[in-house]
């Protein structure tokens, strides 16, 4: 049976299992640095910033949805930004990634939110079709930009 419910800090292993196994997914796993005790601060500790949802299938954690709420200044109104969302391999097709966008979607509309915004990365095709089965849509008018590590901490120093 599936069923999709707010991570606990007991979960804090299985989420960042299913971390790594989203970064081996992409041959990516060094992107995945963030530690457990440093997962369960940011999801759980007094001043968090992140939430997260679990998929169990018959009892097992076979998915989550992290996720964090930003804002529109030009509507006024908050906006949930999906980090991550990430299925088990073997548990792909149990409706387990559908479940937790619906739940997702629900808790935008619970918060008040403008609207949900993701990455998908840009050769994931099977992601795309995804999002786009279940309502999501291209948004072709932003691309994302990033500064980091040198080029962060040069910008900060400038006179």
């Amino acid at each position: 049976m599936l069923a999709i419910r707010r991570a606990t800090q007991d979960d804090i292993p299985e989420i960042h299992r299913l971390l790594l196994a989203f970064g081996r997914h992409w041959q990516r796993e060094e992107w995945v640095s963030g530690t457990q005790a440093a997962l369960d601060t940011a999801l759980f500790g007094l001043d968090h910033r992140g939430f997260a949802h679990v998929a169990e299938l018959d009892g097992k954690v076979v998915g989550m949805a992290l996720w964090y709420l930003t804002f529109s200044f030009w509507l006024a109104e908050p906006v949930l930004f999906l980090e991550d969302l990430y299925v088990d391999e073997p548990a792909r097709g149990s409706g387990a990634g559908e479940a937790l966008l619906r739940t997702l979607a629900a808790e935008a509309l619970d918060r008040g939110c403008a609207w949900m915004d993701w990455i998908v990365q840009t050769d994931n095709e099977a992601t795309k079709r995804f999002y786009a089965r279940h309502g999501g849509a291209h948004n072709a008018d932003f691309d994302l930009w990033r500064m980091e590590g040198d080029q962060l901490r040069a910008l900060a120093e400038r006179g």
